[in-house]
């Protein structure tokens, strides 16, 4: 059996789930690796989760905010540099996720923080509040338990960024859950990241007993370069997103447009649109430009697809097409 302890300081989202795919790769017979990251202004999506219904996309990405979707299942979470993110990578035969859940609580009993395991995926302490979310996933080569320690987020940017879409949708998908949660730093001032990546550590060393420690070095290679590109892009963070349907209603000094969409991987397989216009062909023209294309309307070229119509159909048009691609939150 090796052990092995691995920490990164790349505050990425997309960076550091691509070290988790990697070093999943990497595990032989007998191996145990503990690999510490941390995001800055992030909101982790599940594997079957819908973007659009889970957080304002949009908002976090203009305030400078990442949108991840990591392969694991479970809901969706904020994270900030007051999260400490913890992944186990283990071949199957020495993966033992009650030792690890003890690496996790005696890390916080250093702190005099008791805790427990609460349902499938999280670790509470003794008066039922949530710090850590868990979640899991497994191949023949290496079994995974990655999650998340809440030292000190900044709790009032949960609701701005993870508080679902105002619109009309129905969306299929697994739903998050909402929990009472707290910060480690509440429970003793002395807890920081930095001194719980310590705690962890040690823990990590009294259980499963010496370690070798990887260097960073080893991450710039082409495969995380390769799951990095992956992690990133439109289709993997939206296009993922099951099927869903939603709706949005406007008054144009013109008139009032209703649009309907069924949307398939983020792009809209669907569109109805009704309106009060007087020009009763022009709904028919909206649905036309709509359909297949994606949802946040990037693959829309209005001089291109709009050469067709006349200069005022044009007009409206192109009034839609930005009336839709600011709607996202």
């Amino acid at each position: 059996m090796s052990n092995y302890f691995i920490q990164t300081y790349t505050w990425n989202p997309w960076h550091n789930l691509a070290v988790e795919k990697y070093l999943s790769t990497q595990i032989k017979k007998g191996d145990v690796i503990l690999y510490l990251w941390q995001n800055e202004r992030t909101v982790v999506i599940g594997r079957n989760q819908n973007a659009i219904r889970e957080c304002r996309a949009q908002l976090l990405e203009e305030e400078g905010g990442f949108l991840a979707r990591r392969t694991t299942g479970g809901g969706a979470v904020y994270h900030d540099l007051g999260n400490l993110c913890f992944t186990f990578l283990a071949s199957p035969e020495v993966y033992d996720l009650d030792k690890q859940l003890q690496v996790i609580q005696a890390a916080c009993r250093k702190f005099g923080v008791e805790t427990k395991f609460s349902g499938r995926n999280d670790i509470i302490t003794e008066d039922g509040f949530k710090f850590s979310g868990n979640a899991f996933s497994k191949t023949s080569q290496c079994s995974i338990q990655h999650g998340t320690l809440m030292v000190h987020v900044d709790v009032s940017q949960l609701g701005r960024y993870l508080t679902p879409s105002k619109d009309k949708m129905k969306a299929k998908g697994v739903k998050s859950v909402q929990s009472r949660v707290c910060n480690l730093k509440d429970l003793n001032p002395e807890v920081t990241t930095d001194a719980m990546r310590q705690a962890l550590k040690e823990s990590f060393e009294e259980l499963y007993g010496s370690f070798e420690e990887l260097d960073t070095n080893i991450l710039d290679n082409p495969q995380v370069k390769e799951t990095y590109d992956l992690y990133s892009s439109w289709e993997w963070k939206f296009g993922k997103s099951p099927e869903c349907e939603t709706s949005y209603s406007k008054r144009f000094d013109w008139g009032e447009v209703e649009v309907y969409l069924k949307l398939n991987a983020m792009h809209i397989s669907e569109a109805m649109v009704f309106s009060d216009m007087l020009d009763v062909e022009f709904p028919s023209l909206i649905e036309q430009l709509l359909t297949g294309k994606r949802y946040d309307m990037a693959d829309i070229n209005l001089e291109q697809d709009l050469s067709d119509y006349t200069e005022e159909q044009r007009e409206k048009l192109s009034e839609v097409v930005k009336w839709l691609a600011n709607l996202r939150d």
